[in-house]
């Protein structure tokens, strides 16, 4: 095995465990909204702080896919726009968490599809369905940010919506989980 197929091994490990927490977090807070609770997360898409870690994180990732696509004299300014721009965002975007929070989905589905594909996780065809829709969500709360706070007010005033939801993120969670435990490193067989 090479150093590149353990790396990649490696990075695949880590998006599952990561997507597996980020799914079953966003299951959680999604079964325990309610009206009273409401108050205190509606606030969530419009944070700063979080805007500006999660920026940092999903722009470190895509430095590497960048570089492969941009001509080379971009080259040396890929990192410090992927430094700057997160902290233009916490003091110039409306909705920074859920922009940042859109793009980290848009990523972990990639990712999904990528890695389970790439080394034959078994049931990878579901996975790959269940990393679409995750960067279809993604896309969406990116493109329209003020849906997040939307789907928040939903959860939490819909005591059907709120399970489904919570449900289909548990599911998303569980099949992450699956993911990082089935997934075996080495390669494309």
């Amino acid at each position: 095995m090479s150093d590149i197929e353990l790396l990649h091994g490696i990075m695949a490990k880590v998006v599952f465990a990561m997507g597996a927490c980020l799914y079953g977090f966003a299951a959680v807070l999604t079964a325990a909204l309610n009206e009273a609770r409401l108050e205190k997360v509606e606030s969530l898409p419009r944070n700063k702080w979080i805007g500006l870690v999660v920026g940092w994180i999903a722009l470190a990732v895509c430095v590497p896919h960048a570089e492969v696509v941009a001509p080379a004299f971009l080259h040396p300014f890929l990192w410090p726009i992927a430094v700057i721009v997160p902290i233009l965002g916490f003091f110039f975007v409306d909705y920074p968490a859920a922009r940042s929070l859109g793009g980290g989905l848009i990523l972990m589905g990639y990712y999904l599809v990528h890695y389970t594909f790439d080394f034959r996780t078994p049931g990878f065809p579901v996975l790959a369905v269940i990393g679409w829709l995750i960067g279809i969500i993604g896309i969406w709360i990116s493109g329209k940010p003020c849906a997040m706070r939307d789907y928040l007010r939903l959860a939490g005033r819909s005591r059907s919506f709120r399970f489904s939801c919570a449900a289909g993120w548990g599911v998303a969670a569980v099949l992450s989980l699956w993911a990082l435990i089935m997934t075996r490193t080495g390669g494309a067989a």
